[in-house]
């Protein structure tokens, strides 16, 4: 789970980032080749890694992670709901376990968490995670506190729930390392993202 520094700083910019913002399929002209997998147009399928670099906010510290989504499940409305989110009209959530490897650079305290996006059949949208407020959830659990920060030679697999919109499936999961880092879960902005396919 996150420290409760770090919750404290994430539930608002995760709760702010569920207004959802512009960036999907349609809008990767600022990320690699369409030639080169991990693009919108030729996505990477599930548990593919790829190399990535992040950037830390606020101090724009780099680190090289190897990331790898395992997979994207349809959660339970009722169990989420008692965890307080309070967010859930109109939406199902899903839960997205992903696996991160530490490959160099500065320490990473988690957040990684926050440039994994969940984008869906909309086409329009980046959905963000919403934190689990520090509870025990086995059906998707987070990374514990005593698995950060994440060193070089270290991993760690954590599960994070997202709130789709009833009517939208995902259909991508992507990776922006570089998102502004002004804003970091409010905007994605137009840096590059690697994106994997859902199913």
């Amino acid at each position: 789970m996150l420290t409760n520094r770090l919750l404290r700083a994430a539930v608002p910019m995760a709760l702010t980032a569920l207004a959802l913002t512009a960036c999907g399929p349609e809008d990767d002209a600022a990320g690699p080749a369409a030639t080169q997998k991990g693009t919108f147009a030729e996505p990477l399928a599930l548990k593919a890694s790829a190399d990535v670099s992040e950037t830390h906010f606020p101090d724009q510290a780099k680190t090289q992670l190897s990331v790898t989504p395992v997979s994207v499940v349809k959660g339970d409305k009722a169990a989420v709901e008692k965890l307080g989110v309070g967010l859930l009209e109109g939406k199902t959530p899903y839960y997205v376990t992903t696996t991160y490897a530490h490959k160099g650079g500065a320490p990473d305290t988690g957040s990684f968490n926050f440039k994994l996006l969940l984008h869906g059949t909309d086409q329009q949208r980046a959905y963000f995670f919403a934190p689990a407020w520090g509870a025990k959830f086995e059906p998707c659990q987070e990374v514990s506190e005593s698995e950060l920060p994440l060193a070089a030679g270290k991993s760690v697999t954590t599960c994070e729930i997202y709130l789709v919109p009833d009517n939208v499936q995902p259909a991508f999961v992507g990776f922006q390392g570089d998102r502004d880092n002004r804003s970091p879960s409010y905007e994605t902005g137009t840096a590059a993202e690697v994106v994997w396919k859902v199913g």
